[in-house]
């Protein structure tokens, strides 16, 4: 037999092996499922501000009672942000009868 044949040969059976022994590490490994705390709910509005061609949208997480708006920048292609808001302390911060 060839010596080049057996190097070969040597080197497919070692490459097999390994990845044999990756496929049974992924297989066989314990697995997790993936748990979320809370849902986050988002709302988007669109608008628009004086001296900004491209238009705003306001997103609003209701979950953690957070605004912000943002806009396109044509000019270095990026969105920006242009303000964040609190709704929560800015509830409590409103007089009630």
């Amino acid at each position: 037999m060839n010596t080049k044949t057996t190097t070969s040969r040597n080197g497919i059976l070692a490459l097999n092996i390994l990845f044999a022994g990756i496929l049974a590490a992924v297989c066989f490994a314990p697995s997790s499922d993936a748990t979320t705390l809370n849902q986050q709910r988002f709302q988007a509005l669109p608008g628009a501000l004086n001296g900004l061609p491209s238009g705003v949208v306001y997103v609003m997480d209701t979950t953690a009672q957070e605004l912000i708006a943002i806009a396109y920048d044509p000019n270095q292609k990026k969105l920006k942000t242009l303000g964040y808001r609190s709704v929560s302390s800015d509830a409590k911060t409103v007089p009630t009868n």
